[in-house]
């Protein structure tokens, strides 16, 4: 299923059609990130999987991955699953043991972006099985026709290079997509400070800590997550003798940076205070906010997270917050950003993929800058043999119905 396509349309009409039929529907994803947009576009609740079919306190632990796990029987007519690219094997198995005969399944999702972190390659499979219905949504609507993030995206998804600018200028597209090419991991990190640091603010209301995420493959070198983070703290919120900081390792927090849960605390408090007061507990691996206080005496630190929860770290938590100036696209998957910037440096083969530079593009919004050597994006696009996953499933499904 395709950017641009009318997936949302089509989960909030399903959803109205089995509710005026007095049937009970229950909305879910993956991740807490994918929930909370899932519940932001439909205006109903969804949960994280492991929340659903409360398995979240082992998540971390092996008994999740035992096919024996005991879940919770959902009482629900109809059960949506979105994001199924991100469900692994063990998932999948839970929640079809949690199912009752005669609840409809209905699974949403984009085959051709990154693969589940967990074993297996679901959503494919069951795909290519062809014992299941499946409806492919390929036809890119009018407002979305109009985007050259999503015209882009297509055309990769097929292996083709980016449009040129005559076949740019022919269809009068908006102008949402620059690729900037640079040679050298340095200036492609000039770049980088230079669009983050209010370049971007000529062209709308962009502001880093408002709207802007940088993103990137891995994890190591210049350009990766770890030394990003390092950079574009120094150059966006560089020390200061009236704020506060804490180092943690080799990671300094201060105040107003930008972070990220990397694990899911289904036990940690959180308060809301506007439009109403409301208390909850848990926050998801992937959820991002902003430090507002660091407090020496109590020793703790105060992040406000993007829908607005507030909630209190003890130092000794702080191995779950990362500094997310810049995250992976692994870690950006089933999340949407207003404008996103993405880096290819020269890094493993294997990461080099077609699917996850798909992936990474339909991240963004409003506007897509893409910096990289010409060279590493034109190899990513023809590399589309994603390390192929050896799974069972396809055939036994095919054996079974």
């Amino acid at each position: 299923m395709d950017h641009g396509t009318g997936k949302t349309t089509i989960i909030k009409t399903v959803i109205e059609l089995y509710k005026n039929q007095g049937k009970k529907v229950v909305l879910c994803a993956p991740t807490g990130r994918a929930a909370k947009r899932m519940t932001e576009t439909t205006n109903e609740e969804a949960k994280t999987l492991h929340r659903l079919l409360e398995i979240g306190k082992i998540e971390d632990e092996d008994k999740y991955k035992s096919v024996n796990t005991e879940v919770t029987p959902l009482d629900a007519d109809v059960v949506i699953v979105d994001e199924m690219s991100m469900v692994d094997l063990f998932l999948m198995n839970h929640l079809m043991k949690s199912l009752y005969q005669g609840t409809k399944l209905v699974l949403v999702g984009d085959s051709d972006q990154l693969p589940s972190v967990g074993p297996g390659s679901i959503l494919k499979d069951l795909i290519n099985s062809e014992r299941i219905t499946t409806i492919r949504l390929n036809k890119i609507f009018r407002q979305a026709a109009q985007s050259k993030i999503i015209l882009n995206s297509h055309r990769v998804n097929e292996g083709d290079l980016f449009l040129n600018k005559e076949e740019s200028d022919k269809k009068d597209l908006k102008e949402d997509f620059f690729f900037i090419k640079e040679l050298s991991q340095d200036k492609i990190l000039q770049q980088v400070i230079s669009l983050c640091n209010g370049r971007l603010q000529n062209y709308g209301d962009y502001n880093f800590f408002k709207n802007i995420q940088v993103i990137t493959p891995t994890k190591k070198g210049m350009l990766g997550t770890k030394e990003l983070n390092i950079t574009l703290q120094k150059y966006l919120n560089p020390k200061q003798e009236n704020l506060k900081e804490k180092q943690i390792g080799d990671t300094v927090f201060r105040v107003n940076d930008r972070v990220m849960q990397i694990k899911n605390n289904y036990d940690i408090s959180w308060e809301k205070q506007n439009p109403d007061f409301e208390i909850g507990t848990g926050v998801f691996n992937g959820e991002l906010g902003t430090i507002e206080k660091i407090d020496d005496e109590e020793k703790n630190i105060k992040i406000r997270f993007d829908d607005k929860k507030l909630v209190w770290y003890e130092y000794s938590e702080l191995d779950q917050i990362e500094l997310a100036y810049s995250i992976t696209i692994h870690k950006a998957q089933g999340s949407e950003f207003d404008v996103v910037i993405m880096v290819m440096p020269q890094s493993s083969t294997m990461l080099l993929t077609r699917n996850l530079l798909y992936t990474g593009m339909t991240r963004a919004k409003q506007m897509l800058i893409i910096i990289a050597n010409n060279n590493i994006v034109e190899f990513m696009i023809q590399n589309a043999d994603t390390k192929k996953r050896n799974t069972g499933l396809e055939e036994k499904i095919k054996n079974l119905l």
